[in-house]
């Protein structure tokens, strides 16, 4: 834990490796075994809180005008927030943090 109270990956994974040399992993650790680009296999220990099962977002694809407000938007100001943002969104068809 860090000294704002969450967990970091890096604590977690020094955490999991200390308990390596015992039977049982604590309840955040994960290990998985993978194959190397030579065909060795090896286990690393990683902290569950990766979410590693949770299939990836789709990637958005634009339209090319949409790509073009948004560029031209970027290159006006590169923070779009607000009621600007939310305008942005609803001319262009898409989410505020597609905007973002």
């Amino acid at each position: 834990k860090d000294q704002q109270g969450t967990f970091s990956a890096s604590a977690a994974t020094e955490d999991c490796n200390k308990s390596k040399s015992s039977s049982a992993d604590p309840d955040y650790c994960r290990r998985i075994l993978v194959r190397d680009a030579k065909g060795s296999i090896r286990e690393i220990i990683l902290p569950k809180g990766l979410d590693l099962d949770r299939p990836k977002r789709t990637r958005t694809s634009f339209t090319a005008e949409q790509l073009y407000r948004l560029e031209m938007e970027f290159q006006r100001c590169q923070y779009v927030v607000g009621r600007e943002r939310t305008e942005l969104a609803r001319q262009l068809n898409l989410s505020e943090t597609q905007v973002a």
